[in-house]
């Protein structure tokens, strides 16, 4: 990207930024659609839960992969391919006359999404660095809440203004002419970026890739069969696959090629922790927008569209704290995320209190109230979190360093939105508003658990810059010591030490 002019590298971030905008918007309209989905196509509970955990789980399986392919080939190529699979399978969704097709349509957008966004996030962080970065990734987490907000209510307007049985169609169709507007202009604005140099010989971790693949749908598959015998299955399974891609990562590395992981990646402290509140957090914003809508939905019988609007504050709130997220990173750093966690913390508490204790209408301001809050803390923990921790991956790992982030973002998504699905199919069998209540508890109870595993990692983030920045300023203080006796002579050999007495008063020294 050397040599990338302000006007291009403009046009490029805009690009990246409507791709993702779409990719999110999807995603957001489509919690409200599930329910005359459901209705329209006779579906079952099971299927159900597929629908609404296929794209965060076939999303999270194609990013790693496809973060290091673009490390390997360039971000362009699968750029343009990501966008046109996404679009291709909205058509497939949109004429779907079953279930098992819209499964398969919302897999395939899935894909296609998750080969896109690494390369959204490997392209900002090579065209951009320093606070130029930070304010482009607070510009993506922008477009996330922008496609939060609009989602809710352009879905719930669809499906309020039109039959429900053909607006579902429609938000799947909707897409279509996005990405074919989309597709040329990546061929016009998007650079050729150059290859990264190897170390080792470039190679594509395929037996990796599917390990944990089916690591991650192992673990998806009791979310939706619950207990029993195909659970204990599935999480052995799981287990099993987990060992055998530590291994093979290991065996692939010793082999002189680059694992899908890389070791690098792993050390790095603050990438881990990072990635581990992304996880936590990201589970808790899926699991929350399908609580509420379930709730307000199919618990209390709300129009979809007022639906839509108790969920767009929290939304708005998240897009108000992202415009400005950069600033308060830059000041705050990691204390301020752990800050944040724990307003969003208190933000669920209130909102299972207003259930529980309110009905109707005043539940529904009540719980659009605190979730305008909830917003403002969450887009204070999304794109400074995603900042912080990104800036801890090693050279050269920059698209497989964003794709096991976003991987945990929809690992977490798919598994909670699942779970909350399955909370309420549950109620639905008692008929009682009570029982609908009960299983918003649950949700909420499910995500304050998220949470508290978030203010973990973070505050282990925290003591840790903390501790750095005291080893810092100890190795600063030593060194001036040091050279109040000693001056190091750089010399054609090396360095040598020269005695010397500090001066009484030393004139500055632009560091």
């Amino acid at each position: 990207m050397t040599g990338h002019g302000n006007h291009a590298k403009r046009a490029a971030l805009w690009l990246c930024l409507g791709a993702g905008f779409i990719t999110l918007l999807d995603q957001s309209m489509f919690v409200l659609a599930v329910p005359a989905m459901s209705v329209s196509l006779h579906a079952d509970s099971g299927s159900v839960q597929w629908i609404l955990a296929s794209y965060s789980l076939a999303f999270g399986v194609a990013l790693v992969p496809a973060g290091r392919l673009g490390d390997i080939v360039g971000r362009r190529t699968l750029f343009i391919a990501g966008i046109a699979v996404f679009g291709a399978s909205s058509l497939l969704g949109g004429l779907a006359s079953d279930p098992s097709l819209v499964i398969i349509a919302r897999l395939l957008q899935g894909l296609g999404a998750g080969t896109l966004n690494p390369q959204v996030l490997g392209l900002l962080q090579d065209i951009y660095s320093g606070h130029d970065r930070a304010k482009a990734l607070g510009a993506y987490a922008a477009a996330g809440g922008s496609a939060a907000v609009c989602g809710p209510l352009i879905g719930g307007l669809v499906l309020s203004v039109g039959d429900p049985a053909i607006g579902w169609r429609i938000l799947f169709l909707a897409n279509v002419p996005l990405v074919l507007v989309l597709v040329p202009l990546a061929f016009r604005l998007l650079p050729h970026s150059a290859r990264r140099p190897e170390t080792a010989k470039p190679s594509i971790d395929v037996l990796g890739a599917l390990l944990l693949g089916g690591v991650v749908i192992a673990s998806l598959i009791p979310t939706i069969y619950g207990a029993g015998i195909i659970a204990v299955t599935s999480l052995a399974i799981g287990a099993g696959a987990l060992l055998a891609f530590a291994g093979w990562e290991i065996l692939y590395h010793r082999r002189g090629r680059t694992p899908l992981l890389s070791a690098s990646l792993v050390k790095s402290k603050g990438y881990t922790l990072g990635t581990v509140v992304a996880l936590c957090q990201f589970g808790v914003g899926a699991g929350m927008a399908a609580v509420t809508a379930f709730y307000f939905l199919s618990g209390t019988g709300m129009a979809p569209l007022a639906a839509a609007a108790i969920l767009a504050p929290q939304a708005a709130g998240m897009l108000l704290a992202s415009s400005f997220s950069w600033r308060f990173v830059a000041r705050y750093g990691r204390a301020g995320i752990v800050y944040a966690l724990v307003g969003s913390l208190a933000c669920l508490i209130a909102k299972d209190l207003f259930v529980q204790m309110l009905d109707g209408g005043t539940a529904a301001l009540a719980v659009a109230a605190v979730g305008l809050a909830q917003g403002v803390a969450t887009g204070l923990v999304v794109a400074p979190n995603q900042t912080l921790t990104l800036a801890h991956a090693p050279a050269g790992t920059a698209g497989v360093a964003a794709g096991f982030y976003q991987l945990s973002q929809r690992f977490a998504a798919a598994l909670c939105s699942a779970a909350a699905a399955g909370m309420f199919l549950q109620a639905y069998g008692a008929a009682t508003g009570e029982a609908s209540k009960d299983a918003f508890h649950q949700g909420i109870v499910m995500c304050c658990i998220l949470l508290g595993v978030a203010l973990l990692a973070g505050g282990l983030d925290w003591l840790r810059e903390a501790r750095d920045r005291r080893n810092a300023r100890a190795v600063v203080v030593t060194s001036g010591k040091e050279a109040s006796t000693t001056a190091v002579v750089l010399t054609p050999e090396g360095p040598t030490a020269a005695c010397t007495q500090r001066p009484e008063a030393p004139e500055p020294v632009d560091a």
